[in-house]
């Protein structure tokens, strides 16, 4: 059985989208900015983008533009990291039965992440749920994890799993935003008036701002990335 060294488990994403939008870009660059390089991996990546885009300075993650089942053992990565075989992988997905814990990081040495762009779906109950993308990757995993019933932008979930895994912190005592808000004041006329976009159904790691008050983890850009689409949104119903 291959089986990697406890220098700290292997962060895995599945690249499910076409090229490389500015949602995974951001997103992707916001991993690299928490999970040292040794620990990333990007698979699926797109053949035409340079990984080391992702760091503004020193090492970048690995990737392959290969599906995960083409490089776990016994298929070889020349210069990759050693990849653990199937029963030492952990797919984190919405649908499983069990909550990641702390004590997952002696069973597994790599949590893999669909890097996907999925939609919220309002249930008749007032809860939410997804379009369920993780299942175009879900039939080649024995083990499989989930982080609570909200959907996560992938950067939010790699945050909770490394939390969890290498602060040994329960998923229940992680500081966390449901359906936050972002507002942008605009001046209209003598007034200024305001605008937002909610991410309604997406749960964020919190911290607190500068403010003392609770505020979600973004990438950098993201929020102005946010409100833009939600721009875009409005003059494409009007056209």
């Amino acid at each position: 059985m291959a089986k990697r060294s406890k220098a700290g488990p292997l962060y895995i994403v599945e690249h499910l989208e076409e090229g490389l939008g500015e949602w995974c870009r951001l997103e992707y660059k916001h991993m690299a900015s928490f999970v040292p390089p040794e620990q990333l991996v990007f698979v699926r990546w797109p053949a035409e983008e340079d990984v080391t885009q992702l760091v503004s300075s020193g090492a970048a993650p690995k990737a392959n533009t290969k599906r995960l089942e083409q490089l776990v053992p016994p298929a070889d990565w020349p210069g990759g990291p050693s990849l653990p075989d199937w029963d030492r992988i952990c797919l984190l997905d919405m649908n499983a039965e069990e909550a990641l814990e702390p004590n997952d990081v002696a069973k597994f040495d790599a949590f893999v992440f669909g890097g996907i762009l999925g939609n919220v779906i309002e249930k008749e109950d007032g809860s939410y749920g997804s379009d369920d993308r993780t299942s175009e990757i879900r039939a080649s995993f024995k083990h499989r994890r989930h982080l609570g019933p909200w959907q996560m932008t992938t950067d939010s979930a790699m945050l909770y799993t490394q939390k969890v895994l290498e602060s040994a912190c329960p998923l229940a005592e992680i500081p966390g935003i449901e359906s936050p808000e972002f507002e942008r004041s605009r001046r209209r006329g003598p007034e200024e008036a305001s605008d937002s976009v909610c991410m309604e159904g997406f749960r964020y790691m919190a911290r607190r701002g500068p403010s003392g008050k609770w505020e979600p983890i973004l990438p950098d850009g993201m929020k102005e990335l946010l409100l833009a689409d939600a721009d875009n949104d409005i003059l494409s119903s009007l056209a």
